[in-house]
């Protein structure tokens, strides 16, 4: 798959552009919407449990906490939004000529990535604000973010073929995104959580990388090696799997769609 992305590397940069420009073109504020989704979650949770509930969630400050939990998230939902369709919406391009089907969602992910990182200009102005020490192991953010952008090219490469076969699965995404949202530490730390349903949720790769790339940045905090190689072959195995079974299916697109 490597191997045809790279020698098709120019039509997944055409793609990709053309997204962030249609996604920016006409709009007012343009590409600061992609800071206002984490933003308006961070300033929602903020008030809830600060002001509302006065729930005792962690030591960092609230903005900085939901903010960090919020931006990975953001990545991953926006992918799944915009790229699980992304087989469909160009069912006349996939008709006609052969490139790399695979391209179409990877596309989504590579405009997302990009909205995250204009996004966390938004954090790093948060962690000079509350004067947050950075140390070295701030550096586990750069693997942890590797692992989130291949799992989420997993999932959107799974749903999107999928997606071609069965259209339910476009419309259940909002609902998925919902489930998948409470069951990823993006508003609360599993830090007080009972080891039992820990162990649930770990069973969601977002839950470590979620709440180690807080750790990492926020407390300072070094990965659990054994913990980070766990994650890492259950997500390359799981990126294995999806792209198997997309090779497989591809070949009758062009009849299905």
């Amino acid at each position: 798959m490597i191997k045809r992305i790279w020698h098709y590397r120019d039509l997944l940069i055409i793609f990709a552009w053309r997204e962030f420009i249609i996604r920016y073109r006409q709009s007012v504020i343009g590409i600061i919407w992609a800071i206002i989704q984490p933003l308006s979650m961070m300033l929602l949770f903020t008030f809830v449990f600060s002001i509302i509930l006065q729930v005792d969630l962690s030591p960092i400050p609230y903005p900085l906490f939901f903010y960090a939990g919020a931006l990975p998230w953001t990545f991953f939902s926006s992918s799944l939004y915009y790229a699980i369709p992304s087989l469909t919406n160009h069912y006349s391009l996939i008709t006609k000529i052969y490139f790399p089907r695979e391209i179409l969602p990877l596309s989504y992910v590579v405009v997302a990535l990009v909205d995250f990182l204009i996004a966390s200009l938004c954090l790093v102005i948060l962690i000079i604000f509350y004067r947050i020490s950075i140390t070295w192991n701030s550096i586990w953010f750069i693997p942890l973010m590797a692992i989130l952008v291949i799992f989420t090219f997993s999932v959107t490469m799974f749903l999107s073929a999928l997606n071609v076969y069965y259209r339910d699965v476009r419309a259940a995404t909002g609902f998925l995104v919902q489930l998948w949202f409470f069951v990823s530490p993006v508003m609360y730390s599993i830090d007080k959580i009972d080891i039992k349903l820990k162990l649930v949720l770990f069973l969601n790769p977002l839950t470590f990388i979620i709440e180690n790339m807080r750790r990492c940045i926020l407390e300072g905090r070094e990965v659990v090696w054994w913990q980070f190689i766990l994650v890492t072959a259950i997500v390359l195995l799981l990126f294995l799997l999806s792209y198997r079974f997309f090779e497989y299916v591809e070949k009758s697109f062009a009849d299905v769609i």
